[in-house]
């Protein structure tokens, strides 16, 4: 690393880690230093950012230098910027190997397609966020809006190194290729605030790379920071408020800009800190009441043409299914014209049904950029608001579309989590409860009977006779449709608190509550009556079906294979009986 008394010769290419090169060259009175880095790997060497032609002669020479340049197999661009890009056209002409490739997002190829290069572009996405390099293992990390919506960043697992595009760059008035100490932080912070769209979204990007072990990050831009400040670096960025610098359009009022811009500030601190939805939208109520006459906030999310999730203040922010209003169903779409007050996304307009105006913010999707959302903003009465409160709103409405957006996600995967576990307690081809609900509910309705021995839980073990028979005769198949046909005659016969479940092959079990021995060896006859005289089309057209039952009592403290057990007795006497019969277990 570079040092006071030891400066390296900048027109050489510099180690900054086993291998890992940087290869960029200083500009001379610039504060905007771009950098370009080699991964030294064979025949699978990776170059990372080849940078404008400003430094593409200095680039070319120095990897030379290392390696020649058929060497080189990936270019990775992690953003289109010609900072980056501009030399891609010539260094077409110098990479001929048919393998090589340039890796970035879809949403940087739909711009750099436009320098009609001959190397073929591939899609980050589409290797699922990583390269296997000859070996070499690079992670891609999605970092979207940081600062454009398909910006990444490269991890290279074998070094720790952490090439980071526009994220940890920096405006350096002296040149350092390694942050000296915790002070390049000032030289982030300009950085970032004008760059960078807004805290939140800054955030959700660092929290993407901490769980990655970085022993150095690299950027694009300013200084490359050393192990030792990479934690710092990270923590202070999290803190740091961006996007604020276009708050004035038309006011000079300095106070009134600054009380602005302190609630935007605690919006998104709070959006940042408090993960829980309903919070963020309480938050926000009570900073748009400081700006607003409200009387009230909703928070419209459309899943897909039928489903809609509200948030109300009216139900504290209760999460619920609910499909909007006629008009507000209307304001799903843009109005042809604004005001000149109004800013993309932020209008005024009068709720019919209501009776009342309202503001709206428009939440859009942060990949298709359409709108999915709605913040109605319902308001005793009818205002003017100025280009700032327009603004602040906007912004908020920004960084409320992804706290939404995450909402969304985590509503989705408790969806995902309820389908699985359906799955995991249905059985596929009967729709019946499996073993694994049995055990569990069974422990339930267990502890109950245990607490009041008044409640009665009875027990029936079904087995078709001879269906070994029905898979050897007509094929698996079929034996299919007879057990998807008993199934339907379990669900049919049986109570919503009943628990019909196939244990497996040709073997069920009907769990009843709050059935006596009676109730029991009824509800077993009706099967067995129904089963006997069970039709079934094609090839089974003509065969009849008979099933053994067993059926047993549960009594307090007994465990759930002893009362299955004393079932399963009674079924075998079934079988022995003579088949196509119900025996009731004895309590000897």
């Amino acid at each position: 690393m570079e040092s006071e008394t030891s400066i390296p010769d900048w027109n050489q290419p510099y180690a900054i880690a086993d291998k890992i090169w940087w290869v960029g060259a200083p500009l001379q009175d610039d504060s905007f230093q771009c950098h370009t880095y080699l991964i030294e790997n064979g025949t699978e060497s990776i170059l990372i950012d080849p940078g404008s032609m400003i430094n593409y002669a200095a680039m070319i020479r120095k990897v030379e230098t290392i390696l020649p340049l058929s060497h080189i197999r990936w270019v990775i661009c992690q953003h289109q910027d010609p900072d980056i890009t501009a030399s891609l056209p010539a260094l077409d002409q110098l990479i001929t190997r048919p393998d090589a490739m340039v890796l970035t997002h879809w949403r940087a190829i739909a711009l750099l397609k436009h320098y009609n290069i001959r190397l073929p572009f591939q899609c980050i996405e589409k290797m699922t966020w990583r390269l296997d390099a000859g070996g070499r293992a690079i992670q891609f990390v999605f970092t979207p809006y940081l600062h454009f919506p398909g910006a990444f960043c490269t991890f290279d697992i074998e070094s720790g190194v952490l090439f980071s595009s526009d994220l940890f760059g920096g405006f350096t008035e002296e040149w350092h290729l390694f942050a000296q100490d915790e002070s390049y932080f000032e030289a982030m912070r300009p950085f970032h605030e004008h760059y960078m769209p807004s805290q939140t979204i800054l955030f959700d990007g660092l929290l993407k790379l901490s769980p990655l072990p970085i022993r150095m990050i690299a950027p694009q831009h300013g200084s490359i920071i050393p192990e030792h400040l990479v934690r710092f670096m990270i923590d202070r960025l999290k803190e740091l408020d961006c996007g604020l610098f276009s708050l004035a359009q038309s006011s000079t009022d300095v106070q009134r800009l600054s009380r602005l811009n302190l609630l935007l500030r605690k919006f998104f601190k709070d959006l940042v800190f408090v993960r829980e939805f309903r919070s963020v939208l309480e938050t926000l109520a009570q900073l748009a009441g400081q700006l607003l006459p409200l009387d009230g906030l909703d928070i419209h999310w459309q899943l897909d043409q039928d489903e809609f999730l509200l948030w109300s203040q009216d139900n504290h922010y209760q999460r619920r299914q609910e499909m909007p209003q006629a008009d507000i169903l209307t304001l799903f779409q843009q109005p042809e014209q604004e005001g000149d007050w109004a800013v993309r996304g932020v209008y005024l307009c009068f709720l019919v049904e209501e009776r009342k105006p309202a503001l709206v913010l428009h939440l859009r999707d942060s990949e298709s950029g359409g709108v999915k959302g709605l913040a109605v903003f319902r308001l005793s009465k009818a205002i003017v608001i100025s280009q700032e409160e327009g603004q602040i709103l906007n912004r908020m409405g920004e960084a409320l579309s992804v706290a939404a957006m995450r909402e969304i996600m985590h509503y989705q995967l408790e969806g995902e989590r309820q389908r699985y576990y359906e799955r995991s307690i249905r059985d596929p081809l009967t729709n019946l409860y499996t073993r694994f609900y049995l055990r569990e509910a069974a422990g339930r309705l267990f502890e109950i009977q245990d607490r009041d021995s008044h409640t009665q839980l009875a027990f029936a073990a079904f087995d078709l006779d001879f269906f070994k028979s029905v898979n050897d005769t007509y094929g698996h198949g079929a034996g299919d449709d007879v057990l998807r046909a008993l199934g339907q005659i379990l669900l049919s016969e049986t109570r919503t608190m009943d628990i019909p479940v196939r244990l497996g092959g040709e073997e069920f079990l009907l769990l009843m509550v709050g059935s006596n021995i009676h109730d029991s060896m009824d509800v077993a006859e009706r099967i067995r009556l129904r089963v006997e005289n069970l039709v079934l089309p094609g090839v089974l057209s003509g065969r009849k079906f008979t099933i053994s039952a067993g059926v047993s009592l549960r009594h307090p403290k007994e465990s759930l294979e002893m009362v299955m057990e004393k079932a399963d007795v009674a079924l075998y006497q079934a079988k022995h009986g003579g088949r196509n019969r119900v025996v009731v277990a004895s309590e000897d």
